[in-house]
């Protein structure tokens, strides 16, 4: 078939390492998110109840919602949670609609990279500042941007890698490929509603 995009399947290797940075990823936000909850209820309890004020939990909190909100931003784009209009995409011709998401995604991935880099370079630059109440190294909490970066990258491509496969698939064998504006939304109402 002319176009068809041939993708090989994932190796079980890879798919099991793929679920183990997964459920890591997915735990890691849990524990972050249930810390801050804790500190903040914390902070609040001892500064009213107490009548004395921790000085350490607002910087806490505040570098822990920094690294909650990278990992939970490599997270939606993971799930695909990430807000994306798709009405006007789903108007195009299968050729081109697989053509403007593969774009799409690669815009996606150059960001990730960009970020990878900037957040790098920015590291370095906050090497041997501390932050004002417990003196903590600053650019420990700025290590955020890499990592996640890269975690988002490598998920973006996997999803770059199997989107071209359901496109061809969509596009090329089966009547799905002429599916009007809005038919992924029903496609996934149907699959949540059935999980």
């Amino acid at each position: 078939m002319r176009g068809f995009v041939e993708v090989q399947p994932m190796t079980s290797g890879h798919a099991s390492s793929k679920r183990r940075i997964d459920s890591a990823a997915d735990v890691l936000l849990v524990v972050l998110s249930s810390a801050i909850v804790t500190i903040a209820l914390v902070a609040v309890f001892c500064r009213y109840a107490l009548n004395h004020s921790r000085f350490w939990s607002d910087e806490v909190v505040r570098y822990l919602v920094v690294w909650f909100t990278f990992l939970g931003a490599a997270i939606a784009l993971r799930n695909r949670e990430h807000i994306r209009v798709e009405y006007f995409v789903e108007l195009l011709p299968g050729r081109v609609r697989r053509f403007v998401e593969m774009r799409m995604l690669s815009g996606v991935l150059v960001f990730h990279l960009a970020m990878l880099v900037l957040g790098f370079l920015w590291v370095w630059e906050t090497r041997g500042t501390s932050t004002s109440a417990l003196k903590w190294p600053l650019n420990w909490f700025f290590c955020a941007a890499p990592p996640t970066s890269a975690l988002g990258g490598a998920q973006n491509s996997l999803a770059q890698r199997s989107s071209s496969a359901s496109t061809a698939r969509r596009t090329f064998g089966s009547p799905l490929g002429r599916a009007g504006p809005g038919a992924s939304h029903a496609r996934d109402r149907r699959a949540y509603s059935r999980g």
